[in-house]
């Protein structure tokens, strides 16, 4: 019975090791660049803070991007928590883009409206 459940607990280890992918596989450490616009949603929840941000292009064109961040535990010894960022704040976030031109950004530094940043 022992070796049967080890049978079974290795054979899901090939998809718990699919299911956190590597930062290289969804940013591009090379590019870099920056985002502005108001919080639509935050998903304050692990394996990874994600803020939705609306930024309005120049034409006036609107696009959603998804703005990630580290883990509840990262965050929180950062000083934040669920009720530092909320839906309607506007920010500006640095960071990697998105590979293949989509719409995410690595949150490495995050400002307020003001210039200020986030803590």
């Amino acid at each position: 019975m022992r070796l049967v459940l080890a049978t079974v607990g290795v054979s899901f280890l090939p998809l718990l090791a699919s299911a956190h992918h590597a930062f290289s596989a969804n940013y591009d450490v090379n590019e870099k660049g920056s985002i502005e616009g108001v919080v639509e949603e935050v998903f304050w929840a692990n394996p990874h803070v994600h803020f939705y941000v609306r930024v309005t292009n120049q034409d006036g064109s609107n696009e959603l991007w998804d703005a990630e961040d580290s883990n509840l535990t990262s965050m929180s010894r950062r000083g934040w928590n669920r009720n530092t960022i909320s839906v309607g704040d506007k920010i500006r976030i640095s960071g990697s883009m998105g590979r293949d031109g989509r719409r995410r950004i690595w949150a490495a530094e995050v400002f307020w409206a003001d210039g200020s940043p986030v803590r």
